[in-house]
């Protein structure tokens, strides 16, 4: 992955190999297969807790894996300004995370509607990962509104109940967290079910087993989350 001088890292789990599927087998697979033989304009949208962030980390790190260079941008980062797209059409991918974040912002506007020109004549790849589809964003420039629309747009779809569970097991299973289907049932009945939440408290619930050389049981989570 290209290294930016801004405290931006991979998260080394966010891998497609424990990414919870759900009914996004299409979207997944046409994102599994990128690579620098085509060139591929992709829009993603769902909600904040789909798990696009994942997805987009995902496909950065598979690029670095092919010995590819990509640069992973969470436009709700302030730390960024419109100027570092300058000289990005080197790269085989660049992936733009929460790019509603910056739509209504003429110098941002302009300079992802450079970026997307600058890609597309290079022949690289740009994926963009937001929470409404192009048409939903209220963007006033019409040139990078119309580019967007242009786009292959898919919608990740939240996870229901069931690959939740699947969603708790596989990340505690990474963790070697043993933790019985009583006590996940019981935390997705009594606690919050979104699952930025539910990764939360698998790492609360990790920390407070290990200090507390403790099984994970109900009565150790009621423990930890009822007294907060």
């Amino acid at each position: 992955m290209l290294q930016l001088p801004l405290n931006i890292l991979l998260n080394d789990s966010a891998t497609f190999d424990n990414f919870v599927i759900g009914d996004n087998l299409q979207l997944v697979k046409r994102l599994t297969d990128l690579n620098s033989s085509t060139t591929d304009f992709i829009y993603v949208w769902g909600t904040c807790d789909s798990g696009k962030t994942h997805l987009a980390q995902a496909i950065c790190q598979s690029f670095t894996q092919q010995e590819l260079v990509a640069a992973y941008l969470p436009l709700d980062n302030n730390e960024l300004s419109p100027d570092i797209f300058q000289g990005m059409s080197f790269l085989d991918l660049v992936c733009l995370d929460n790019i509603e974040s910056v739509i209504g912002q003429k110098l941002w506007e302009v300079a992802i509607f450079n970026l997307y020109n600058e890609l597309k004549a290079d022949n690289k790849q740009l994926l963009i990962f937001a929470q409404e589809p192009p048409i939903g964003l209220t963007i006033k420039l019409a040139d990078l509104q119309s580019r967007l629309t242009a786009m292959e747009v898919y919608k990740l779809e939240a996870l229901d109940e069931q690959h939740k569970i699947e969603l708790f097991e596989s990340r505690a299973a990474n963790r070697g967290m043993q933790i019985s289907p009583d006590v996940i049932q019981f935390i997705l009945t009594r606690y919050s079910r979104s699952v930025s939440d539910l990764v939360a408290i698998l790492d609360k619930l990790d920390q407070s087993s290990i200090i507390l050389q403790r099984k994970i049981t109900i009565p150790l989570v009621k423990q930890i989350f009822d007294k907060t």
